[in-house]
Order: C-alpha cells, then sequence, then structure tokens
C-alpha cells in the first residue's frame, strides 16, 4: 500500500510539474529580428574596427574561429586581434545572397549564415557561420567560423595551385 502511494505522489507531481514548466509560446519572428539586430551591430562594429562594440557582443566563453587553422582564439585572443591590427577592416563585401537565421524553437539560441563575396578574393566565395545564445534577455554571439568556400567544381584548381 505505501509503494503505491509514492508511486502516486510521484505521478501527481510528475504531472503538476510538467504542466508549471509549460510557458507562453516563443515569437520566433522577434526573435529572428533581434538577432538581424545584433548582426547588424555586429557588422558595423566589424567593418569600423570597433574593438570595444566587437567584445560587448561576444559571450565570456566564446570560440571564435578564422580563415587559418591557427586562428582558434578565445574572446580574449579575438579582442586582442583587433586591438593589434586596428587598420584590420574588412573591405567591400557583396552579399551572395541573404543572411539566414535559425531560432531554436525554445528561442534561447540560434544559427546565423551569412555569404559573401570580398573585394580582396573576388573568385573564392565566403561563408561565415555563427551561433548565438540569449543571455539575461539580450542576444549575444558564442561561436563565430569564417571561412573559404570555393565551388566543388573549383577545388582541384586550387589545390594544383597551392602544390
Amino acid at each position: 500500500m505505501r509503494r503505491l502511494s509514492v508511486v502516486a505522489m510521484l505521478l501527481l507531481y510528475a504531472g503538476l510539474s510538467s504542466g508549471q514548466a509549460s510557458t507562453n509560446p516563443v515569437d520566433l519572428k522577434a526573435e529572428e529580428a533581434a538577432i538581424h539586430v545584433l548582426m547588424d551591430k555586429f557588422d558595423k562594429a566589424v567593418v569600423s574596427a570597433d574593438v570595444p562594440a566587437l567584445a560587448s557582443l561576444i559571450t565570456e566563453d566564446a570560440l571564435v574561429c578564422g580563415t587559418d587553422p591557427s586562428e582558434f582564439w578565445n574572446k580574449q585572443e579575438f579582442t586582442e586581434f583587433w586591438t593589434k591590427n586596428p587598420d584590420f577592416s574588412y573591405p567591400e563585401i557583396t552579399p551572395m545572397s541573404e543572411r539566414v537565421v535559425k531560432v531554436s524553437s525554445p528561442g534561447n539560441s540560434a544559427m546565423v549564415v551569412t555569404q559573401f563575396f570580398i573585394s580582396f578574393s573576388p573568385k573564392i566565395p565566403w561563408r561565415q557561420t555563427y551561433h548565438c545564445v540569449k543571455m539575461n534577455d539580450n542576444w549575444m554571439i558564442h561561436f563565430m567560423n569564417v571561412a573559404f568556400i570555393p565551388k566543388n567544381k573549383d577545388i582541384r584548381t586550387i589545390n594544383e595551385a597551392v602544390e
């Protein structure tokens, strides 16, 4: 009898707590719009080499991967790069497509992808991929990766060129 009472109480508790765990639905369109605002701020900070603005948009435990295998940075290393290279900013960028934002259904994380051509590399496309997280009602960049994305048909030519 006692075992039955414990099981019944656990089931009742599970039923009540699962009901309490439900929250208001997340407005994914609003969250997507907020991420676009974050990314616009980030792009502006990159173009102007505004290191304090860059730092304010990145989580403390961020990971940033550049185009070179040695560019595997934490937040401090990333901001030090920008501080040591104040004249480094992105030259003219030509988008290949619209920015893609995919917000998770709980509304607390998102993936962002941009693809573009850059003036000093007009024949090889680039892709930047981000993972953003919502912390204290603010969206922040938690992960960044920038990479060259040559067309499959060009990979052999590129490999031969670097030999």
